[in-house]
């Protein structure tokens, strides 16, 4: 339960930097994040930071709380690791084919998006 607590006021405490921005403006910046990836030409410095930072912030958490949490309930990121650019597209394409959440935080919609692209096998 402790870790669940930290996983919520961590997930907060990223989100609140934006006043609890939404799932619309972590899909512009995402994809802002991954046209710099394809192209290295930076046009939204902020946007691409906003994002990457966000999807460091979220894997590193998952790390955290998957040792206290049911197998059933984490989120298996590959072995092989997963960068935060890969990380954005994950997102990008759970918000683009979920587009009835974009409303809710932008924290929790990393979550699900990684939760839904890496379940665990119990």
């Amino acid at each position: 339960m402790k870790t669940w607590r930290a996983a919520v006021a961590l997930v907060g405490t990223l989100a609140s930097g934006s006043a609890m921005a939404d799932g619309n403006k972590l899909l512009d910046y995402c994809q802002a994040a991954i046209r710099f990836n394809d192209t290295k030409q930076v046009n939204e410095e902020v946007s691409i930071g906003y994002c990457l930072g966000l999807m460091q912030g979220v894997r590193s958490l998952i790390v955290y709380t998957n040792t206290g949490i049911p197998i059933e309930k984490q989120t298996c990121l590959p072995l092989s690791g997963i960068s935060n650019g890969q990380t954005a597209r994950v997102v990008v394409k759970y918000l683009k084919e979920n587009p009835e959440q974009l409303h809710q935080d932008e924290g929790i919609l990393t979550l699900l998006a990684l939760k839904d692209a890496f379940p665990c096998k119990g």
